[in-house]
């Protein structure tokens, strides 16, 4: 696989080669690979062996001079290559952070997101959009989050930040994952709803931009050069339910 070079896009010196990502003056606290094992209790077809490796989070990635740290924010950076496990496409798990809100950034490919609050038959409701190479998404507190890699030949690759004080946890395992699932059908792009959940509603779309906007965030600048240079428009990062669609 030829080099990509994400230094422009992530506003920090890293490449992606050979399946992995390479720091120079910078580093991560962790690596973890994740496993078909590891998210079969979310997947479509739990009877599935392959493929075996769904994806690639970095943790808590950071300068050498631990800039990130200095700001109070968490960086985590995944990769994703392209695939599908029966007729899904390769996804996270889902995630959701209690108390504050998480900012996404495509650095690689372009993917279909999925975001849920579900409280009841009668109180949910489901986002989904499309997200592209740079663009910013705002994860709102107690949002349920996945990603998916809809590319059939590119791999996806995206950062996550949020204030030191967030606590991210795996969600969903009992309800076999999010509300729907993203499939390929006809060689197509397709949702079908999760069996478990006998009565939601349908996925609508919301205008992240105009949130985007509204919360300090420039479009076309790296969120990580943001921060690091106006750390005071993102006080809200440590805010708790700051941020809403």
């Amino acid at each position: 696989m030829s080099k990509i070079d994400l230094r422009s896009v992530s506003g920090l010196p890293i490449v992606f080669v050979n399946d992995e990502l390479i720091f120079k003056d910078a580093d991560c606290k962790e690596k973890a690979v994740v496993g078909i094992d590891d998210i079969r209790e979310q997947l479509l077809n739990k009877e599935l062996d392959c493929p075996g490796i769904f994806y690639t989070k970095y943790k808590e990635v950071d300068t050498k001079d631990s800039l990130f740290k200095s700001k109070k924010v968490k960086v985590n950076i995944y990769t994703m290559h392209a695939n599908l496990a029966g007729i899904e496409f390769v996804k996270t798990r889902a995630t959701r952070c209690r108390k504050y809100p998480r900012i996404i950034e495509i650095l690689h490919g372009s993917s279909t997101i999925l975001m849920q609050k579900y409280r009841s038959p009668k109180d949910n409701r489901i986002i989904k959009l499309q997200a592209k190479k740079s663009q910013k998404i705002i994860i709102p507190a107690e949002y349920d989050f996945v990603i998916v890699n809809t590319r059939q030949s590119t791999p996806l690759i995206f950062l996550e930040v949020m204030n030191s004080k967030a606590i991210v946890r795996r969600v969903l395992d009992e309800n076999s994952g999010m509300a729907y699932y993203v499939i390929r059908k006809n060689a197509k792009q397709e949702i079908v709803r999760n069996p478990n959940y006998k009565i939601v509603n349908e996925p609508e779309k919301v205008d992240t931009e105009k949130v985007v906007s509204s919360c300090g965030i420039t479009p076309k600048t790296t969120i990580t050069k943001q921060i690091i240079r106006k750390n005071e428009r993102f006080d809200w990062l440590s805010k708790e339910d700051s941020v809403t669609y």
